[in-house]
């Protein structure tokens, strides 16, 4: 992982998304903290996948729906016999 400045990043954008398979995902600062990232994307990428992965209301709601699962008496898939 690589980290970069936006002002680096917005003066040489070609070349940061250029690099990004070899350097893989670029934390983008702005005044020294971090405000984004830029991830290298290909045909295998699920990008669902890692959008959901940002979301706090999809983990809010995930969680939420296991902690009702519990109380309601399913089994956990872990405790299940196959």
């Amino acid at each position: 992982m690589k980290t970069e400045s936006l002002r680096e990043v917005k003066n040489n954008l070609s070349r940061v998304i250029e690099e990004l398979p070899e350097t893989g995902a670029v934390l983008i600062t702005k005044n020294g903290r971090t405000r984004a990232a830029l991830i290298p994307v290909d045909e295998n990428t699920d990008l669902e996948t890692t959008v959901l992965a940002q979301n706090r209301r999809f983990w809010n709601l995930f969680e939420r729906s296991f902690e009702s699962g519990k109380r309601g008496g399913l089994t956990p898939i872990s405790k299940l016999k196959k």
